[in-house]
């Protein structure tokens, strides 16, 4: 585990960060999303960036496919830029990836990791786990997008993107056997942005409830490709008995 002495530091570039993001100006102007904003997470490695989502006061969600052995744990300051990790280095306790999800397959692609503290500020009245399966068509889609201008620069910035819900008969037909149990997709609204990389593990929050985690997508998600989540109905009882036990 990382010591208070790299408070205010940079992660390492071979190091995993857990970054809690701070600051409304990430987001779209919508209401909803500026209060999602104190429950999303940037988790960063020299592999790939993930997006966590806190489901509990001291329980991050993310997908399995985000893990690595190395984990800093990291409460963002505002900047938008992934590159800009200042921000106090968070223990935790440990790291449960769903028994059944392999490096071969995206099913069962879930992770839980605890916090060693708990966040004072957690509320179930944000949003809570599913209780219905896909129960709402419209649905926020909160994540950093890695873009590039037309001279070839990266940027990376939080946004809320609005998504329509594709019931998984037109997956099906989009994705074939790609599509798997206990998964759903959607295709958002179409947007000007040529090229971008999403970060993966996003959240899914329709109605007021946590649907999904992104597992995987076919390409940008701001110029009209499909996204496919974890759906979490299915899950919730083994969240639950995890958070409930461990």
């Amino acid at each position: 585990m990382r010591s208070s002495a790299f408070l205010g530091s940079p992660c390492g570039l071979k190091e995993l960060c857990l970054v809690a993001a701070g600051g409304v100006s990430f987001v779209s102007e919508d209401t909803e999303g500026l209060n999602h904003l104190l429950y999303l997470f940037h988790l960063n490695s020299s592999y790939r960036s993930c997006v966590g989502t806190l489901i509990a006061p001291q329980w991050v969600l993310t997908a399995a496919h985000c893990f690595l052995p190395d984990l800093w744990v990291i409460f963002h300051d505002s900047s938008a830029n992934l590159r800009d990790f200042h921000g106090e280095i968070l223990p935790y306790e440990k790291i449960i990836v769903h028994p059944n999800f392999t490096a071969t397959s995206p099913k069962n692609d879930l992770m839980l990791i605890k916090l060693s503290v708990p966040f004072t500020f957690f509320s179930t009245n944000m949003f809570q786990l599913p209780t219905l399966k896909n129960a709402v068509k419209d649905c926020l889609i909160h994540t950093w997008l890695q873009t590039k201008d037309f001279i070839g620069n990266s940027h990376s910035k939080l946004q809320s993107v609005t998504a329509q819900l594709n019931f998984n008969v037109n997956c099906k037909k989009i994705l074939g056997e790609k599509l798997l149990e206990d998964m759903f997709c959607m295709g958002p609204t179409l947007g000007s942005q040529d090229h971008c990389q999403v970060v993966t593990a996003a959240p899914a929050i329709c109605g007021g409830e946590l649907q999904g985690i992104l597992s995987w997508e076919t390409g940008c998600i701001l110029t009209g490709y499909i996204v496919v989540f974890t759906d979490l109905h299915s899950y919730v009882p083994w969240i639950k008995n995890i958070i409930s036990t461990k």
